[in-house]
């Protein structure tokens, strides 16, 4: 038997009509439908300032039962359920723990953040309930969701697809989204916003014919609607574009959705929930498919920073590269690119990281390396777009965008890849850049 898999926002928690849409698309369907949920925003926020308060005075169980008990009542009107009460009480046992021993490990970092998960979980079931859909809780480890030790960017290894497909179909199962089991028994997250992945993951492992993302809180758009507001909708995208613009701050996927589904080819549909006939907005799959102006997206982010190492001999002297990707590895940094020259290294990392790595990179004590400098205040504008390195052009429309409002580039980066092309500016220049580039590729 086939499934519906559906990936939801914890947001429409908040929306009635959004839901009560959803109900009808559910009915439609005629399937086991099978909802992968984020979690709430206000109790991702009470979770991370429970953490944070922890240190401080130590876990308040009754402050933490309360706001969740009043969370529970601003969405469903009536009293948390005792399954809803012995969650709390779990999340309220494991803050304890972390005061009590001072253990505050990935493993025990993301316990704690999946039970944001399981509240917003079991919210929006009751939710479902008293909209007239009968919906229980389902947790992951009741589907075999097995995931890697890698606490805090798991991978999942392996699931239970007769578990998935033998669901009772008269009932919507409410799924808690970026968290598997692993060997060890231990609850092992694949990530911030990962409720994409695990349902990507759902569904291959299935047979499903097609992931669903329903009401994506930042749809696919030609440019971020904040700086250029007529940018329209990308209607259809290969895995490699999508994953390139998950990247950027305006796009919500997480960027490893498409790895399960690539070798089976199963397409995402984005699908509008504001409409009667939930239309297809945008389709994701192996087309390979060239837009005429090439470029798809005007993209870009903040979240961004660049150590740099400077030299006369960095380019002569062999190991400096190796070295300090290997010492970034060891203290959990993640680089985005690396970019170099006879005289310098650069290595693109996020904003949080960048104070770091150059700690990291001082007591190395490169003998070829004259200046360690740490570039912030920057971001990172990118064009999109399957095609670049087969049609001419396309560099010299992008600088020539810059160039004539007058924009300084700080680096730049293309040819490791035919779908994106991207620059460094300051970051009081990333409006003008994104809007200059959007009229050079989309308005001539």
């Amino acid at each position: 038997m086939s499934v519906n898999i559906i990936r939801v926002s914890g947001n429409i928690a908040k929306e009635p009509l959004h839901r009560s849409k959803l109900i009808t698309f559910l009915i439609r369907q005629g399937l086991p439908n099978l909802l992968v949920v984020s979690a709430l925003p206000e109790i991702h926020l009470l979770v991370w300032e429970s953490i944070d308060q922890v240190f401080y005075s130590g876990a308040d169980s009754e402050f933490i039962a309360s706001q969740c008990s009043q969370i529970w009542q601003e969405h469903t009107g009536t009293g948390p359920s005792p399954q809803f009460v012995k969650e709390t009480e779990k999340l309220s046992n494991l803050l304890k723990g972390i005061y009590l021993t001072g253990d505050y490990s990935p493993a025990l970092k993301d316990a704690v953040l999946s039970q944001g998960e399981v509240l917003s979980a079991l919210i929006f079931g009751e939710q479902l309930r008293q909209d007239g859909k009968e919906a229980d809780f389902l947790h992951p480890s009741e589907l075999g969701l097995r995931a890697s030790e890698d606490f805090g960017n798991a991978t999942f290894t392996g699931v239970s697809p007769e578990k998935i497909n033998l669901l009772d179909p008269s009932v919507v199962w409410v799924l808690p989204g970026s968290f598997g089991i692993t060997n060890g028994g231990k609850i092992a997250r694949a990530g911030k916003s990962a409720a994409d992945y695990t349902a990507a993951f759902l569904v291959a492992e299935s047979g499903t014919e097609r992931l669903i993302l329903w009401g994506a809180g930042k749809a696919f758009y030609a440019a971020d609607h904040s700086i250029v507001p007529e940018a329209g909708i990308i209607t259809r995208l290969t895995y490699a574009e999508a994953s390139e613009l998950a990247y950027f701050d305006h796009f919500s996927l997480h960027p490893r959705t498409v790895e399960p589904l690539i070798r089976k080819h199963i397409p995402i549909h984005l699908l509008n929930p504001e409409g009667d006939d939930f239309e297809l907005v945008t389709i994701i799959n192996t087309e390979n498919f060239v837009s005429p102006r090439v470029v798809k997206s005007v993209a870009c982010t903040d979240d961004i920073s660049v150590l740099k190492l400077n030299g006369p001999g960095v380019g002569l002297k062999p190991g400096i590269l190796a070295r300090i990707t290997g010492k970034l590895a060891e203290a959990s940094v993640n680089i985005k690119s690396v970019i170099t020259s006879q005289v310098s290294i650069n290595i693109l990392l996020d904003s949080k990281s960048g104070s770091q790595a150059r700690t990291v990179a001082a007591e190395l004590g490169f003998t070829a390396v004259n200046e360690i400098e740490l570039l912030e205040d920057v971001s990172l504008v990118a064009i999109v777009g399957h095609g670049m390195q087969s049609n001419y052009g396309i560099s010299a429309t992008l600088f020539g965008a810059v160039a004539q409002n007058r924009i300084n580039v700080i680096l730049s980066g293309s040819g490791a890849s035919d779908l994106v092309s991207y620059l460094l500016v300051n970051t009081s220049d990333r409006d003008k850049s994104v809007r200059a580039i959007y009229r050079a590729f989309f308005e001539n």
